[in-house]
């Protein structure tokens, strides 16, 4: 939220989707985390979430390695 309340201040009718792919190792924790295709006309902002996404942790998966595709829509009127 704080990567797009940023780039609204910039753009205040900024609005648009940010794909994210990230990768949960079998410790729970992020390999990797990148866009796959947003389309928020602010790149600062997509990067932003993107790396956000690298702080979090989860519990250990089962069966090894979970990819996840996750999209955040974002509009100012939220």
């Amino acid at each position: 939220r704080n990567c797009y309340e940023t780039g609204l201040r910039t753009n205040p009718s900024l609005g648009g989707r940010v794909d994210t792919k990230f990768i949960i190792d079998r410790a729970g924790a992020l390999m990797t985390s990148q866009d796959v295709g947003s389309d928020l006309p602010d790149q600062t902002v997509v990067s932003c979430v993107v790396k956000s996404f690298q702080t979090l942790s989860f519990p250990n998966p089962q069966g090894g390695l979970v990819t996840v595709n996750y999209p955040l829509l974002f509009s100012p009127d939220q």
